[in-house]
């Protein structure tokens, strides 16, 4: 081999190292970048109403939790149990259902009533999450 036919063969493989290490830094970013847009903090409210009780709370609240469901669960005044759907509501603030006067929380997001369970919503940044206790079926 001569010196000419090395130097190419070298220079050649230096720039296949360098195209794979270029592509390994870009995709390890737009990873990190994915993975930092998945956990940035959402400012929303929640709002708890209960004219049984004469009780109404609203909070501004900041997380970097991505599902209502994950929320309910971290909050200490939330009363909740799983069920075979996921987490199902059962009280605020001490503030519980009562299934034999039909009594049960309804939740409701920017004013619409949700279509899926908590932990399906996900949380989104100036949303407002409601809990009205309700009665009847």
């Amino acid at each position: 081999m001569t010196k000419k036919q090395k130097l190419t063969l070298v220079t050649g493989f230096v720039v296949i190292v360098a195209i794979i290490a270029c592509l390994v830094v870009f995709f390890n970013n737009k990873k990190a970048a994915e993975v930092t847009e998945g956990t940035s903090t959402k400012e929303f409210q929640v709002e708890i109403i209960s004219e049984r009780d004469d009780f109404y709370q609203i909070e501004p609240i900041s997380s970097d939790l991505d599902y209502l469901g994950e929320y309910l669960r971290s909050m200490p005044d939330c009363q909740w149990s799983e069920s075979e759907y996921g987490l199902y509501i059962t009280g605020f603030y001490g503030y519980e259902e009562d299934i034999d006067q039909e009594y049960w929380w309804c939740v409701y997001i920017n004013d619409t009533s949700a279509t899926f369970g908590a932990d399906e919503i996900p949380l989104q940044d100036g949303d407002k999450y409601t809990f009205t206790l309700m009665q009847g079926w």
